[in-house]
């Protein structure tokens, strides 16, 4: 039983998420209070009203708590199994519930954590926009977010990367970079030709992992928790189920005229060169359609998986089993020591993670980066001519309901599990259109406009270009944040500056957005002018200002906050029209997209299979086996860079093996869980044993020449309030600046290492193995020198 909803302060509901056990238990309790009549209400469908009706009470006591008392609640756990965790978005109150075992304050507080990264991706500052669309139906804009939040969890359950919430990149030879970097080149300038302007950066995904990644010379870096976001998206509007069984499959005509499915070897499947393919697909040829082979859809229409339920929860750990009679201490490196006793059950799944403020560097005019380290020329896409924009409107002529969302193709594929529901733009079968909003170092919500274009079923074509006007979004974000710290109370980033100073920098920003769109027509002008008016009011000008020169904590008069409320909100109007405004995609980019995805078919038409293959075994445990004996499974995370190596981990419906692999899979995913929240607590170094495995985890800090540092001040559970991950947070970077406070910042480099060793090997040879890993994977992310020492 699980429901997830966001309020305001007068408890609207602005979103609500419910499963069909929380609905029928929410109406059960409406029906007992005289709220809905017996037999008169539809039992699948949750009204919001009920909702507030019947938690009014509790959100009620919680803005009590927020404003009056500053000392609010941020979980509640009841007798009867309920789990409420809350926390606060500007004027939002966001509340997670759930009675499922599984599920536990840790993870509920995560997944807040992840939908608020989501809906700041979608909507940058204007979160209330999934409430109160301007532009599309509410239930359109909420049935997008459930389905990316059901995206998020399926791959939480099944991906290494979004388990600890890193990027994991494929391992490829330099052949085959080269044909994908020379797809992205030749995509960005393409576009380009076609009008666009200012594309930053492409990138080749394949499933959840990232093959490639050019960007433009001038372009700003990338975040990692952006290429995350955006990989998360690709998996939600392309989605695929593919497994390594249908890469062998193909149909074959029997002497009846039907088809039947055979398995091949790769070996033993002859495929048609993609030039010839090509060609002969536009000259008309049925004969080489790829008909023949069965695609993820097909497979999986004619023999669906059920939907992975969460990994068991495994055994605790004993006491027999735990070695605690070694507390904790200090290695050589400073780090904390420590191991699970019996109370603490290596049993919660939940482990995603947070955000840290690495970032993946933008390639230049001649450089394209790889995962190995290779480097091959390129050349960057020259300037394009200025795109022109048009209103959006649907078939019936209204304008289009989903300004975050433009798609130029043919409803998903049958079969898939999850999919947008919302009007879209259709002009291809392969191009989607989405708004989002990254960050960089100069504005936490920078508008981007994100091309996917598919080429194969798992692999797509992802390119991001800057918003017309995007160089405005920095002032706007500037402006909203003062006025929300005003409206606060808090007055945060001018505690010690006169109140005239900052009355004139608000100005100032206002002024300068004036100026730069003093040309602008239609609602932008008419919301500049209210602004202006608002703005230049006597009497306001007269309240702010003698509210402003009082000191820190004083209370604000009601009268000037009425209008600066009002002036927030017109800000928030002016973004939202700036940047989410439904536009057509015009002929000429959508021409674009469809060259793109021909062009990018022909040249790795001969690598999708081993492309489609990679990205499932990517790295094999095996390899690793005679230098590393008694080792099962490890994860690796460089937090320089937010990258991961991990062996893969695939399991297949059917075989003998799958129980065993399954069962293996879920240790692994329990045990991640279990040192995060050792991590949460302050602990850097812990091991335990559990039945017949041995866990640790290791976390430790380098300078840039890859010497050890120890730890200058410990952190405490409490520190921190971020949990670890890139998501939710920059946890990372709030580590490294408690830790080392008086290193100058990216001064530190750090990684962790998680291992799983059979029960019988021994601590020493943990240790010996730890410092043998960390030492190969350093040397193979191209630095020269590593001197770790345990």
């Amino acid at each position: 039983m699980r429901g997830f909803v966001v309020v305001n302060k007068i408890n609207d509901v602005f979103y609500l998420d419910c499963d069909t056990e929380f609905t029928n238990h929410i109406n059960a309790q409406a029906v007992e209070q005289g709220l809905l009549e017996a037999g008169n209400y539809d039992t699948k469908i949750l009204d919001p009203s009920m909702v507030m009706q019947l938690f009014s009470p509790l959100f009620m006591s919680q803005w009590f708590l927020i404003e009056q008392r500053k000392n609010p609640c941020t979980s509640i756990t009841c007798e009867n199994g309920f789990i409420f965790v809350f926390k606060q978005l500007e004027d939002l109150l966001i509340v997670a519930i759930s009675r499922e075992k599984p599920d536990t304050e840790q993870f509920l507080s995560k997944k807040i954590g992840v939908f608020i990264r989501v809906v700041e991706f979608l909507f940058g500052p204007v979160t209330n926009e999934m409430g109160y669309s301007v532009f599309c139906r509410r239930s359109d804009r909420w049935t997008f977010l459930q389905n990316l939040m059901k995206t998020w969890e399926l791959l939480r359950k099944e991906e290494h990367s979004f388990l600890v919430e890193a990027i994991e990149r494929l391992h490829v030879n330099q052949l085959v970079n080269e044909k994908c970097m020379e797809s992205l080149e030749y995509a960005m300038s393409r576009l380009q030709s076609a009008g666009e302007k200012n594309i930053h950066h492409a990138l080749l995904v394949v499933n959840s992992k990232l093959l490639s990644l050019y960007s433009n010379r001038n372009a700003p870096s990338l975040a990692e928790s952006d290429v995350l976001c955006t990989i998360l998206l690709a998996r939600l509007l392309f989605p695929t189920n593919e497994k390594l069984e249908d890469l062998f499959s193909y149909r074959k005509p029997d002497d009846s005229g039907s088809t039947t499915e055979e398995m091949k070897s790769p070996a033993s499947i002859t495929v048609t060169p993609p030039l010839e393919r090509y060609e002969s697909a536009v000259e008309g040829d049925d004969s080489l359609d790829e008909d023949n082979y069965l695609s993820a859809t097909e497979t999986i229409t004619k023999t669906k998986l059920p939907e992975s339920p969460y990994p068991a929860v495994s055994e605790h750990v004993t006491e027999e089993e735990t070695p605690t009679a070694e507390p904790k201490g200090t290695d050589m490196m400073g780090e904390g020591f420590a191991t699970p006793d019996s109370a603490s059950p290596v049993t919660d799944i939940h482990k995603l993670i947070k955000d840290n403020t690495g970032r993946l560097t933008p390639v230049g005019r001649s450089r394209s980066r790889t995962f190995d380290g290779m480097i091959t020329g390129r050349v960057t896409p020259g300037p394009g001519r200025a795109r022109s924009r048009s209103l959006n409107v649907d078939q019936q002529g209204q304008r289009a309901d989903m300004p975050s969302i433009q798609r130029s193709s043919s409803p998903l594929p049958k079969g898939e599990p999850i999919q947008p529901v919302s009007p879209v733009i259709r002009s291809s079968p392969d191009h989607i259109r989405q708004t989002a909003f990254l960050s960089t170092q100069l504005c936490n919500f920078y508008p981007y406009q994100l091309d996917f274009v598919q080429i194969f079923p798992g692999m797509v074509i992802v390119l991001l270009s800057e918003i017309p006007r995007a160089n405005h979004a920095s002032s706007l974000c500037q402006l909203l944040r003062l006025l929300t710290d005003l409206l606060s109370g808090q007055k945060s980033q001018v505690q010690r500056v006169q109140g005239h100073v900052l009355y004139d920098l608000i100005n100032t920003l206002l002024v300068k957005l004036a100026t730069a769109m003093k040309k602008a027509k239609g609602n932008i002008e008419r919301i500049l002018e209210d602004i202006r008016k608002r703005w230049d009011n006597a009497e306001f000008k007269s309240s702010l200002l003698s509210y402003l020169e009082q000191g820190a904590g004083t209370e604000i008069p009601p009268g000037a906050e009425r209008s600066l409320t009002g002036l927030h909100r017109k800000v928030k109007e002016l973004f939202l029209h700036l940047y989410l405004y439904p536009y057509d995609i015009p002929p000429a980019v959508s021409q674009a997209m469809t060259s793109i995805c021909e062009k990018a078919k022909v040249k790795l038409f001969d690598y999708k299979d081993y492309l489609s293959v990679k990205s499932q075994r990517n790295i094999v445990m095996t390899s690793y086996l005679d230098a590393f004996p008694g080792l099962v499974h490890f994860i690796y995370i460089d937090r320089r860079t937010n990258q991961l190596t991990a062996p893969s981990l695939n399991i297949t419906a059917e075989g003998e093996n799958h129980d065993a692999t399954q069962f293996l899979k879920d240790k692994i995913w329990n045990m991640t869980c279990w040192v995060y929240g050792k991590l949460a607590e302050g602990v850097t170094v812990a091991t335990a044993r559990e039945g017949d495995y041995h866990y640790s985890y290791f976390m430790w800090f380098t300078d840039y020449q890859g010497a050890p540092k120890q730890i200058q001040e410990a952190y405490q559970e409490g520190d921190i309030s971020i949990p670890p991950g890139i998501l939710s947070g920059q946890f990372y970077s709030s580590l490294k600046r408690h830790c080392f406070p008086n290193c100058l910042p990216g001064s530190v480099n750090c990684y962790e290492l998680i291992m799983m060793h059979v029960g019988l090997v021994n601590v020493q040879y943990i240790f010996t193995h730890r410092q043998m890993l960390a030492k190969q994977f350093f040397e193979a992310s191209g630095d020269t020198q590593m001197n770790l020492v345990l």
